[in-house]
């Protein structure tokens, strides 16, 4: 892992150019360019909010309407750059094999640099959040009042900085593996795919958490790293409660054990990669 990281510092010009040219390339030719990625986040809201709130009638015990849609929010733009980071990184050696077959390349940059696009378009799309989060906490709902609830925007806005950081870890640990592994077995990545989706839908986005518990899934919630980063990102911007010490720590001790095994796992088979490209 140290060794991957100082290659990264020795290299992070050409990673700050790897990743300037994957947002220039991202909107391309689009009028709105970077406004889409605030507006995405919003249109799969729309969307899942239609499935799971107005068809299929899935309630949020002692929430509003109001502070639903924006801990739905939340979830589904931290849920997109950490599918996208993965998506781009278990293919990335393969996108790019001619760089690593012609050419003494540093393979190390791919992953990192998709994951660091990824989250770039995340901090690109937060400023949406956190106008709609000023906006419900300046005019609240009537229900969100009669509630005693509500959103509350404040200083544990300060965690925000750190909560990034790690799941940048997390992702960029688990990219580092999912690239190297894609090598031997390249149907990884259409599973993944799959996978990706399995693990959103059981992730408590788009409904409360305790009703998996109730269902008596509870322990999928306590072995799931993306739902404890979830939980801490809503409790953050939405509701004001800086998150447990605890959690913070194992989600830390989480994204870094990832990262270790990935990079590792990167590291000892780089040496093959041409072959096995």
């Amino acid at each position: 892992m140290l060794q991957i990281l100082r290659s990264l510092a020795q290299n992070r010009s050409l990673l700050r150019n790897f990743v300037a040219r994957d947002l220039r390339a991202r909107y391309v030719g689009s009028s709105l360019g970077f406004f889409w990625s605030g507006i995405f986040p919003v249109l799969n809201l729309a969307i899942y909010m239609l499935v799971f709130q107005v068809i299929l009638k899935m309630s949020w015990a002692g929430k509003s309407a109001q502070e639903v849609v924006l801990l739905m929010l939340v979830a589904i733009v931290a849920w997109s750059a950490f599918s996208e980071a993965i998506t781009r990184s278990t293919n990335v050696l393969v996108d790019n094999q001619n760089l690593i077959e012609k050419v003494v390349f540093p393979s190390e940059v791919l992953p990192a640099f998709v994951t660091l696009s990824a989250m770039i378009n995340m901090l690109i799309a937060l400023p949406v959040v956190l106008a709609a989060l000023a906006w419900a906490m300046l005019n609240p709902s009537e229900d969100a009042v009669a509630l005693g609830g509500g959103v509350q925007l404040g200083l544990n806005l300060a965690w925000l900085p750190l909560l990034l950081l790690l799941q940048s870890v997390f992702t960029v640990g688990l990219g580092y593996f999912l690239a190297t592994f894609n090598l031997f077995w390249r149907d990884t990545f259409h599973v993944i795919g799959v996978l990706l989706t399995v693990w959103m839908f059981i992730t408590p986005i788009f409904y409360a958490p305790v009703m998996m518990s109730k269902q008596g899934f509870g322990w999928m919630l306590d072995i799931n790293p993306m739902h404890w980063l979830m939980d801490m990102y809503r409790g953050v911007l939405v509701q004001n409660v800086a998150p447990a010490p605890l959690d913070v720590a194992r989600f830390g001790l989480v994204s870094v054990a990832v990262l270790a095994v990935g990079a590792a796992f990167f590291a000892r088979q780089r040496p093959r990669f041409p072959d096995l490209l």
